[in-house]
């Protein structure tokens, strides 16, 4: 139980820091959208760096376990189309429109429904998908520390840095 608290608050802690970094803000997703706001993926790139870094050390201690998923070459296809043209179209990526809908905003609470559904359908019609287009395009858990055999902190310092350099010092706030 107590696992699920910590998930909780720890999703509420995510949560807040959407909100007030604006990722629901349509302004400043359209902005983001167009590049010429970089707000949003400042905040991205300081997540994925600073999360990716904590990750491994967390793992390193034994305080978590990585476990990669298969890599699904027509899922990662589809599902990164279906994120983009949806993101594009609603203003809303699937933690976004949590707090959206959290907010009360119709838009987000709309498109939670929407993916709600969509998840619903696509579990209903996983089975007919594994054989026919999920096992043939199954490469397994493909990863930059399994392709060049090192250890992935090594991999996962330099890359919070990089990200966490290119959202501080590279990237301008706004663009005209």
């Amino acid at each position: 139980m107590s696992t699920l608290i910590i998930g909780f608050l720890i999703g509420c802690a995510f949560g807040t820091i959407l909100y007030l970094g604006g990722a629901t803000s349509y302004r400043r997703i359209l902005g983001t959208l167009l590049l010429k706001d970089m707000w949003i993926i400042k905040l991205m790139m300081t997540a994925i760096g600073v999360g990716s870094l904590g990750i491994y050390l967390l793992d390193m201690g034994g305080l978590a376990n990585m476990s990669i998923k298969p890599a699904y070459l027509w899922g990662i296809a589809a599902g990164g189309a279906i994120f983009g043209i949806g993101w594009a179209v609603a203003g809303y990526c699937p933690g976004t429109c949590v707090v959206g809908s959290a907010e009360g905003k119709k838009d987000a609470i709309f498109t939670l429904l929407g993916a709600l559904a969509g998840a619903f359908l696509f579990s209903l019609a996983f089975p007919y998908l594994e054989s026919t287009l999920i096992q043939p395009a199954n490469f397994g858990a493909v990863t930059l520390e399994s392709l060049l055999g090192i250890n992935g902190i090594y991999i996962a310092v330099p890359f919070s840095i990089a990200l966490l350099f290119l959202a501080f010092f590279v990237l301008k706030d706004r663009y005209d």
